[in-house]
C-alpha cells in the first residue's frame, strides 16, 4: 500500500534534513530548504523532526492514498483539498483509502511540506534519504517524482500515532493546529539580515552601503541551488584575482554579471565569486518561500547582533514546538466516545 502520484507537480521530491559532514569533500547537504516547516510538519503527525517527507514546489501535485494515512501540510499557502473538501495547513488530517489530496494555486509562498505519520520508504545515501537531483542519489530513484510513482509507507506507528488514528476516525481533522499568523512575521517580511564575510574586504565602503540602500527582486533564475536577484548592482567595476572561498547555505555572491546571488541547499562547496556575507540563520527558512518578483531588502549586522536575534528566534521556535507537544499529549489522554 502506498501513495500514488496522480499528478507530480513541477518540482516534487523526497527530502529529510540533509546530509551532514560531507561538504568538505564536495557533496552538498541537500535536504528541505525550509527546515522549520519540515520540522513542524513531522512534529504534528508525531514523527521525528528529521523524518523524510515530500517537498513540493511552485506547482503542487495530486496524490492518491491507498490506505488510511495521517498527514500534515505546512509551508506556502496553496489551498488544499481532501477530494472536494477544503482542509487547512498546520493541522493533522486523516486521509481515507482512495481519497485524493490536491491543491489550488498559491496565495503566498513557494514550497509546501507534506509529512506522513510513520514515515515513507526511500533510498538512503550517506545517511540521508534526501534526493540529490544532480547526483541521482537518494529519495525515489534519485530524481523528482513523476506521474504514476508509488511511494511506500513505512507504517512504523508509535502509540501516539495509533491513538491519533483512533481519535480522528470520525472527525478526520484535529480541532487544533499551529496558528499561521504566529508564523507570518517570520516568513513574509522582505528584510534579510546579512553578516559580513571573509570576501567583504574586496568591496569599498560605499559599495557595501549600496547593499542596504537598494531594493532587489527575485528573478526567474531561482531553484534549489540559489536565488539570482534583479536590481541595480552595488558595483560598476570588475573584481579580479578572487581566491576560492567556501560556500554555504545563505552565502551572498556577486556573479560574473555583477548580480547578487543567494545560495541555497544544493550549492557548490567552493566559489571564486566575490562574497558579501551570509544571510543570518534565522532568516534562511523564509528564503525558501520567496518566488519570482519577491522583494529582498538587506540589512547588515554584526555577529554579536545576529547572535542576540538568533536566541530570540530559537525561543520563538521553542514556544511553537512546546505548544505542539502539549496538544499531542492531550490527544493521548482523550477518551473515545462510544
Amino acid at each position: 500500500m502506498s501513495l500514488i502520484m496522480r499528478e507530480p507537480g513541477l518540482y516534487t521530491s523526497i527530502q529529510d534534513l540533509g546530509r551532514q559532514k560531507f561538504q568538505h569533500i564536495g557533496i552538498v547537504k541537500n535536504g528541505s530548504i525550509d527546515q522549520l516547516n519540515h520540522r513542524l510538519a513531522n512534529m504534528l503527525v508525531g514523527n521525528d523532526e528529521d523524518e523524510a517527507l515530500l517537498e513540493m514546489t511552485f506547482k503542487m501535485p495530486s496524490i492518491q492514498f491507498t490506505e488510511p494515512t495521517l498527514i500534515a501540510i505546512t509551508g506556502a499557502h496553496f489551498p488544499a483539498y481532501r477530494d472536494d473538501k477544503k482542509i487547512l495547513p498546520y493541522k493533522i488530517h486523516l486521509m481515507n483509502k482512495g481519497e485524493v489530496l490536491s491543491f489550488e494555486d498559491a496565495h503566498k509562498g513557494t514550497r509546501v511540506y507534506l509529512a506522513i505519520a510513520g514515515g515513507i520508504v526511500a533510498d538512503e545515501w550517506l545517511g540521508s534519504k534526501s534526493t540529490s537531483i544532480r547526483l541521482g542519489m537518494g529519495g525515489h530513484k534519485g530524481r523528482l517524482l513523476q506521474q504514476g510513482d508509488e511511494i511506500e509507507l513505512f507504517r512504523n506507528y508509535s502509540p501516539l500515532q495509533k491513538k491519533l488514528f483512533a481519535n480522528l476516525e470520525e472527525t478526520k481533522t484535529a480541532d487544533w493546529g499551529v496558528d499561521q499568523y504566529t508564523l507570518a512575521l517570520n516568513y513574509f517580511t522582505d528584510i534579510f539580515h546579512i553578516i559580513s564575510g571573509e570576501g567583504m574586504s574586496h568591496f569599498k565602503q560605499d559599495e557595501i552601503k549600496n547593499l542596504e540602500n537598494r531594493v532587489y527582486k527575485v528573478s526567474n533564475r531561482f531553484n534549489r541551488t540559489g536565488l539570482t536577484l534583479e536590481g541595480e548592482s552595488i558595483v560598476n567595476r570588475e573584481i579580479n584575482d578572487q581566491s576560492f572561498l567556501s560556500v554555504k547555505k545563505g552565502t551572498v555572491l556577486l556573479n560574473e554579471e555583477n548580480q547578487l546571488v543567494i545560495m541555497l541547499n544544493d550549492h557548490q562547496s567552493l566559489s571564486s565569486y566575490p562574497q558579501l556575507g551570509t544571510i543570518a540563520s534565522y532568516h534562511i527558512d523564509k528564503l525558501a518561500q520567496k518566488k519570482q518578483g519577491s522583494k529582498i531588502i538587506f540589512k547588515t549586522l554584526s555577529i554579536e547582533e545576529a547572535e542576540k536575534n538568533m536566541k530570540k528566534h530559537a525561543q520563538f521556535v521553542k514556544q511553537i514546538k512546546t505548544g505542539i507537544k502539549y496538544k499531542l499529549q492531550e490527544e493521548m489522554q482523550k477518551q473515545i466516545e462510544t
